[in-house]
This record gives structure tokens, sequence and C-alpha cells, in this order.
């Protein structure tokens, strides 16, 4: 989880956190890699998920604590999901 934990912080750095990501709406692929699909389940893919859903403002850098906040949730996504989520699938 460490890994994934620290890949998840290099993701939100390089594809969230500017004030005005490339590509935003569109800079999280589906699949690829377990934080994508966190990301994609959890509202935290693009900026404008970030405001509707975490009411993070769009139009600023993230600060440390968003990165943060940005970070545990999807690595807490993909706790539950290693946990359980294999149960809840047919």
């Amino acid at each position: 989880m460490d890994a994934i934990r620290q890949h998840a912080r290099e993701f939100i750095d390089a594809r969230l956190a500017p004030a005005f990501p490339a590509k935003d709406g569109k800079q999280t692929p589906w699949g690829g890699h377990p934080v994508f699909r966190a990301q994609h389940a959890t509202a935290t893919c693009c900026r404008t998920c970030l405001q509707i859903n975490h009411g993070i403002a769009k139009g600023h850098e993230l600060s440390p604590r968003e990165r943060a906040y940005v970070v545990d949730v999807i690595c807490r996504w993909i706790e539950i999901e290693s946990r359980h989520g294999s149960s809840r699938r047919p």
C-alpha cells in the first residue's frame, strides 16, 4: 500500500494539483493503474469532480492539505476494495 500511496501522490501532484491542469476532465485514464480506477470511483479524477463532490474549488493550486485529503480518499477506497471488492462482484 505504501507504493500505491506514493503513486497516488505523484499522480495528484502532476495531473490534478495545478490550478489549471492540462486536459482537465480528461487527464485521468479509466484503467492501467488502481489509482486511476479509484479516482473515478471517488470523484477525484478532475477539478470539476473535486469541486462538485468534495467542495475543492477550481482555479487554484491544491494546497498540501487538499493533496493529502485526495490521496487519503483514493487510498481508503483501494484498501476497502482490496478487502471487500471481490466478495461484492458477481
